[in-house]
């Protein structure tokens, strides 16, 4: 039999008690794993480049390669690639591995520590050995890098490398960070809020068209259609408006839609760890008419819509945070829902705390990605970093995350081995 437990660390109670639950067996431990390799994982993307630190970079692929990870393992870069790096990309992926590299693309080189120029080669040799690449053409930060000239010059240089896909969003940050920026008063707020101002979209979304250019306004998207999948890991495609899909000519839009039910076994295993959760059909009703100009009146979180009861998704209750939910939404592969639940701003916002098992405390969901990461003691020194005002603060080396698989074994730890 399990170990009773009591409360976790903030103090919910466990659905059930754990001493009146049996040992799962081996085939439905498995049956579990099966769920959690499906979870779409970040390598090295909190404070540090991928580049950067390399050894560690592989030694995260390596393991999630051991687990028989299926879902998108995403490298999110600024570093050069030499030809070493991109043989050891190929290796994991010819082995197996859902590699896909989201290169960052912004020229504001007077913002950052690092050039230009080997972005875009990064595309093209990524191109070449057919892994899948992503123009990531972000921060969008006016009128710093938002003329016609320079996003001109972005497109430009995304054709001649062949690159075929690409993700263009605004700029976050808190008034700390803008104000340490310096903007004119009347750009000040498009740089508060992951917002681009209509003349912007129109502009780069012009480009795209012109150099042949597949544009996406939302990461999982992006990563979905360059990895091959049908639908968005994300439930964008309940906010159409908002995501631009019809007007983006999104090619997933056929086939995207909600999944008439969750995976198997995912409830499942979202009971075992504690979470109260219910499958709930849906009415039926109207899609989200949120537009990108009326984002900043809507209360809810995209991934998270509380206002989209009509589809089908999970009902939540219980305390939990935008974390939590994230990593229902992961597992089941629909949207979650708690009324009234949005971003707070908390700096523990994506930290996932499992009620029955509280002492698994360094796993955190958020949006787009599951993180495998360990903080370096410097990056590239951008002036407009917020990772390393929010997540640095713990000092270097600090791992964050772990194959998802392995929170099975962390449930279930084997006595025997030392």
């Amino acid at each position: 039999m399990l170990k009773t437990k009591t409360k976790n660390k903030i103090g919910i109670s466990p659905i059930f008690s754990m001493t009146d639950v049996n040992m799962p067996s081996e085939d439905t431990k498995e049956k579990w794993r099966n769920v959690l390799r499906q979870i779409p994982v970040a390598v090295n993307n909190f404070y540090g480049d991928p580049v950067l630190q390399w050894d560690n970079t592989m030694d995260k692929l390596k393991a999630l390669r051991a687990s028989h990870h299926v879902g998108p393992v995403g490298l999110i870069l600024k570093g050069k690639l030499e030809d070493r790096h991109i043989k050891d990309l190929q290796k994991e992926k010819t082995s197996g591995l859902n590699i896909v590299c989201l290169i960052s693309i912004s020229e504001l080189t007077k913002m950052e520590g690092t050039g230009s120029a080997h972005r875009y080669e990064n595309i093209r040799m990524l191109n070449e050995v057919n892994i899948p690449a992503i123009a990531y053409i972000r921060p969008m930060m006016p009128p710093f890098n938002t003329s016609e000239k320079i996003i001109g010059k972005i497109f430009s240089n995304l054709k001649k490398v062949g690159c075929k896909t690409a993700v263009a969003s605004g700029f976050r940050g808190d008034e700390t960070l803008v104000n340490k920026l310096s903007p004119d008063a009347q750009v000040e707020w498009a740089m508060r809020v992951k917002i681009m101002p209509k003349e912007i979209y129109e502009r780069i979304k012009r480009h795209a068209e012109k150099s042949k250019v597949q544009l996406f306004t939302r990461t999982a998207c992006a990563v979905a259609y360059a990895t091959g999948a049908e639908r968005t890991y994300n439930p964008y495609y309940n906010s159409p408006n908002l995501v631009k899909c019809g007007e983006l000519h999104c090619p997933l839009k056929a086939k995207c839609g909600p999944a008439e039910k969750p995976r198997e076994d995912s409830l499942e295993l979202a009971r075992m760890l504690g979470f109260d959760v219910e499958f709930t059909q849906g009415s039926g009703s109207r899609l989200c008419q949120v537009k990108g100009e009326d984002r900043l009146k809507c209360p809810s979180c995209c991934t998270t819509c509380y206002f989209s009861k009509g589809i089908p998704h999970i009902t939540v209750r219980g305390r939990i945070n935008l974390g939590g939910l994230s990593f229902i939404r992961f597992i089941t592969g629909m949207m979650s829902i708690q009324d009234d639940l949005s971003d707070d701003g908390s700096k523990d916002i994506g930290r996932v705390c499992f009620p029955n098992y509280p002492e698994i405390n360094n796993a955190q969901t958020l949006n787009s990605w599951w993180p495998m990461a360990r903080n370096t003691d410097k990056c590239f020194g951008c002036k407009y970093c917020i990772v390393k005002e929010y997540y640095n603060k713990t000092g270097c080396n600090v791992e964050i995350g772990f194959p998802p698989v392995d929170l099975i074994d962390r449930m279930f730890p084997d006595k025997n081995k030392n």
